[in-house]
C-alpha cells in the first residue's frame, strides 16, 4: 500500500504536465485560429468590396433603356408589341424575356443621367461635381463619389465622355454630339 500511495504524487505530476501541455497546445490553437479568422475576414472584406464594385459596374454596363438614341421609336414600338403580345394569332403567350409594363418605367441609367449633367453644363467637372449636382437633382438616389468615378472612366472608354487633366486634378466632359449619338 505504500507504494501505491508513495507513486500518487508521481501520477499527479504527469497528470498535471500533461494538463498543462494540452492547455498550452489549446491556448495555441486558439491564438492560430484568431489569426486565421482576422485574415478571413480581411478577405471577406476585400471581397464585399469587390463584389460592391462589380455590381455597380454591372449595373452601369446595362444597355440603353427603350426609347433613347436615333432608332428609339423603332425600340419602343418593338417594346409595346411585345408588351400587347402583338404579332400572329397562335404564336403562343408571350416569353418571359419581353420587355414588360413594370421594366418600359425604369428610371434611366446612372450613366445617361450623367451624359445628360455634363451635356448640360458644357464645361469639364470633377466627380465631385457630378456628383453633388445629381444628388441633388436625384434625392431618391444614392450616388457615391466612387461609384460615380467608376462610371465616370467607363463612358470615357466608351467614348461617351471626355477625360481632361489639369495638374494633378481630374475632369470629365462631354464628348461631341456625334460622340455621344454612336454610343
Amino acid at each position: 500500500m505504500n507504494e501505491s500511495v508513495a507513486g500518487l504524487p508521481s501520477i499527479r505530476a504527469r497528470y498535471a504536465a500533461v494538463v498543462k501541455d494540452d492547455l498550452e497546445l489549446i491556448a495555441k490553437e486558439r491564438e492560430r485560429l484568431r489569426t486565421d479568422i482576422a485574415a478571413l475576414q480581411g478577405q471577406l472584406r476585400l471581397l464585399d468590396d469587390d463584389q460592391a464594385w462589380l455590381e455597380d459596374l454591372q449595373n452601369n454596363l446595362q444597355p440603353p433603356r427603350a426609347g433613347t438614341g436615333a432608332s428609339g421609336g423603332v425600340q419602343a414600338e418593338s417594346a409595346a408589341e411585345a408588351v400587347s403580345g402583338g404579332g400572329e394569332a397562335g404564336e403562343g403567350p408571350v416569353p418571359p424575356t419581353a420587355v414588360s409594363p413594370k421594366t418600359a418605367s425604369v428610371a434611366p441609367t446612372l450613366r445617361d443621367l450623367i451624359v445628360d449633367e455634363l451635356c448640360a453644363r458644357g464645361r469639364p467637372c470633377s466627380a465631385q461635381d457630378v456628383a453633388t449636382a445629381l444628388g441633388r437633382a436625384h434625392p431618391g438616389r444614392r450616388i457615391k463619389e466612387p461609384t460615380m468615378r467608376k462610371a465616370l472612366e467607363a463612358l470615357v472608354g466608351q467614348r461617351r465622355v471626355q477625360r481632361v487633366k489639369r495638374g494633378s486634378r481630374v475632369f470629365y466632359q462631354a464628348a461631341g454630339a456625334s460622340a455621344v449619338a454612336e454610343g
